[in-house]
């Protein structure tokens, strides 16, 4: 079994434009050579290819790759800048559009600094779709564990959603200062039972990860943007493997971050490096590909 359980599809007009300015700022000298790829003057609807949901070739990744269930993690980026599409009329596009494939499994996004009116639109998204999880962004602009977002997580562990959090970088108008896994230690020891994912092994602050999930038994961490160093640096993403998943076996769950990293290297070649690669037993490398998502799902 295969779970990849961080992937995106992307709507262009849930994206703020000084999101989409800022990621193209360091880009703008080469302009010339990148026509065609980018619109740098955000006319298109598609700047980068990775915006545009192209659901054939994320079915076709997905049969080549053997993933038999992939989550797609909703991002609300409302608050952040003006944007051309609601958070929940994304969310709202996001489930008809995977509605395709029984393989994809959709979790919902809400930002914790919404208030009191993020609270309703939880309670709303979860009676209309009956999300398994949801996604929350701190680079967006808040502390996890600021005492003012209580409520947030009370409704989250009441609702039995799994949580998935980014961690490590971010780029303006996002603030990787929020992204810090430490910051999930006071909301894993406060919601025993819900069950936290910090993503990409906690990125840039990895050190941080191993004091939260040494504390916290119902923390998980993905291994998603681990081919960041690849193909030049495959020692790395080995060395991450070895030491998380075999300090937590059952709390390491498979992520690509799909379709960020597919094009300089793809999901085929990163499952095969995990299948292949001197860092684990067999059975380690059977729970990180499927075995424990499927647990934090409650499939298996």
């Amino acid at each position: 079994m295969i779970i990849d359980s961080h992937i995106h599809i992307w709507n262009r007009k849930m994206i703020p434009d000084l999101a989409v300015r800022n990621y193209l700022h360091p880009l703008l000298e080469n302009a010339n050579e990148l026509e065609g790829f980018m619109d740098f003057k955000l006319d298109a609807d598609i700047p980068f290819w990775d915006y545009n949901a192209i659901m054939g070739e994320f079915r076709e990744t997905m049969d080549v790759s053997k993933i038999d269930l992939a989550v797609v993690l909703a991002t609300d980026f409302e608050l952040v800048g003006e944007g051309r599409m609601s958070n929940e009329e994304y969310i709202d596009w996001l489930y008809e559009t995977c509605s395709c494939d029984d393989r994809f499994e959709p979790f919902i996004g809400v930002d914790p600094n919404r208030g009191e009116s993020g609270l309703r639109m939880i309670e709303r998204l979860v009676k209309k779709y009956e999300p398994r999880g949801i996604k929350m962004y701190p680079a967006t602009g808040f502390f996890p564990d600021d005492e003012k977002f209580s409520k947030y997580w009370d409704l989250v562990d009441d609702l039995g959603l799994i949580v998935v959090t980014h961690a490590g970088m971010a780029l303006p108008p996002l603030d990787e200062k929020y992204c810090h896994p430490l910051n999930m230690m006071d909301v894993a020891e406060k919601h025993p039972d819900m069950k936290i994912i910090i993503a990409h092994l906690g990125g840039k602050f990895h050190n941080e990860l191993f004091e939260v999930m040494d504390r916290c038994d119902n923390v998980y961490t993905d291994c998603s943007a681990l081919q960041g160093w690849l193909p030049s640096d495959p020692g790395t993403v080995i060395e991450r493997l070895r030491n998380t998943a075999g300090r937590y076996p059952k709390r390491v769950v498979f992520g690509t971050d799909y379709p960020l990293y597919d094009t300089s290297y793809s999901t085929m070649q990163f499952i095969r490096l995990i299948n292949e690669g001197d860092w684990g037993t067999q059975q380690m490398k059977e729970d990180l590909l499927g075995n424990n998502m499927a647990r934090v799902l409650g499939i298996l």
